[in-house]
């Protein structure tokens, strides 16, 4: 018997438990338009604080609960059996390391950090990774093409959205929306929003040949948050698109046309350019060499139309390529302070003091815009050997099943994971983008469903090598 006669399923063959798939199309779509949603309800219905802190709290109870399933599914056997792997040693290594600063790092190392910043500094550096435990029990998420076609979906929809608030919102309407309350009152970002008169986020604007350009920020409220999701968007649009073989291929084809100008008019210049990397990439896994090179072509020749057309864009290349824009200045800034702060204590600081978490707490963060450095400042030495393990370890399970002798879909998959994970190592350079709840959200369980398939692939093969 040989791997080629594994009965592999087929995307139409494969089943996703109810639960699964309610939550994660919840997560998909209900996730993008959270910040939107809690904005109204404060900054323009004028709900209270609290009451809004308890709606926006529906996410992590949704991962508690979706936790307290997979253990329930484990006890009764309705779950798969699963053999241990590298990833969920690297996983469960964080968060282990993480549990025990959240315990300990008050009454034992006095770090004297506020009980509130702790908190959300587990939340926001940790508790959405609970999620890979869900995709391990739930492989068929990633033996199903329903999450590339509703990324796909999600991704047309806010895209739309950012175009057209590019085009007939202003300031002043974000601010009447709720937007500016939001940001200031709600989450206590004003260290975010000095320096304009509308008290909107600073990124909501770039300088382009001298001239102040306005972002799109769709439905995410700043251009940072619209931009950053694409990470897996875009990989998991473009497995769906340029692979399907459906009805009207070349509408579909317009609207992951329309992707590429919802992400252009973030102007996220990191972001775009791995976005770019990983749909060459993309390519390259499924052997079309020319493909990739028609891609690079293409965006050289956009590119050089938008030099023409766009005047400053020569001069705004440049500068960012020299690092002389602003953001490169605070970035510099931000990775100075971490190193030192790490060097200082290389042991961890502790959860809370890195990025937002402090702010929120009237507390200046250690070390922003870095996201290696957000997990060694944290967490120490052991912290972000940790944390490297967990990207590296995705990374290589899934390039070996996206190469592995699988069905379509399970490869499609698999290449998304792969190329998402090479997408978070770039650009967690000049960011930490798990502050994107879609992101890290649908990130990690995904990755979760498809180390499930290469632990099933790696038994197979261990099977018919014993026969």
């Amino acid at each position: 018997m040989s791997t080629t006669a594994l009965p592999l399923p087929r995307a139409t063959d494969v089943r996703l438990p109810r639960v699964a798939r309610t939550a994660l199309l919840l997560f998909l779509w209900l996730l993008p338009f959270h910040s939107l949603i809690i904005a109204l309800l404060f900054g323009y219905f004028g709900v209270a604080a609290d009451t809004v802190r308890a709606l926006a709290a529906w996410k992590e109870i949704a991962i508690v609960v979706l936790v307290a399933w997979v253990a329930l599914r484990s006890l009764t056997g309705a779950g798969p059996r699963v053999e241990i792997m590298a990833p969920d040693v690297a996983v469960t290594a964080l968060i282990s390391i993480a549990l025990v600063f959240a315990l300990l790092e008050n009454p034992l190392f006095f770090a004297r950090i506020p009980g509130a910043a702790v908190l959300y500094g587990f939340r926001d550096s940790i508790l959405f990774m609970l999620l890979y435990y869900v995709g391990r029990s739930t492989p068929e998420i990633a033996e199903s093409d329903t999450i590339l076609r509703h990324a796909y979906l999600i991704a047309l929809v806010v895209s739309v959205i950012g175009i057209l608030e590019r085009i007939f919102v202003s300031p002043d309407m974000l601010v009447v929306l709720g937007v500016a309350s939001y940001m200031n009152d709600f989450l206590g970002l004003s260290a975010y929003t000095v320096g304009n008169e509308w008290g909107l986020p600073q990124n909501y604007w770039a300088i382009l040949g001298g001239v102040w350009v306005r972002r799109s920020g769709s439905v995410f409220l700043h251009s940072q948050g619209f931009a950053v999701p694409f990470l897996f968007l875009m990989p998991a649009a473009t497995a769906w698109i340029l692979n399907r073989r459906g009805k009207h291929p070349w509408l579909a084809r317009i609207g992951y046309a329309i992707l590429w100008a919802g992400l252009l008019v973030t102007i996220t210049r990191m972001t775009t350019i791995v976005c770019i990397l990983q749909v060459v990439i993309f390519y390259l896994i499924f052997r079309r060499p020319e493909w990739s090179l028609g891609t690079i072509a293409a965006v050289i020749a956009v590119g050089a139309v938008t030099v023409i057309v766009v005047p400053g864009l020569l001069h705004f290349a440049w500068e960012t390529l020299s690092w002389q824009t602003g953001s490169s200045t605070s970035h510099l800034k931000d990775w100075q302070q971490g190193l030192l702060a790490f060097f200082e204590r290389p042991w961890g600081n502790g959860l809370g003091t890195t990025d937002a978490a402090p702010l929120k707490s009237f507390r200046e963060p250690l070390t922003a815009d870095n996201m290696y450095l957000t997990y060694a400042v944290q967490l120490g030495v052991a912290g972000i050997v940790a944390f490297v393990a967990v990207l590296a370890t995705i990374l290589a399970t899934a390039w070996r099943v996206a190469g592995a002798n699988v069905s379509d879909t399970q490869r499609r998959v698999a290449a998304v994971v792969a190329l998402t994970t090479i997408g978070i190592i770039i650009n967690g350079l000049t960011s930490f983008v798990f502050s994107s709840n879609l992101l890290a959200y649908v990130f990690f369980w995904v990755a979760g469903a498809m180390v499930t398939g290469a632990e099933r692939l790696r038994y197979a093969r261990a099977k018919d090598a014993a026969l």
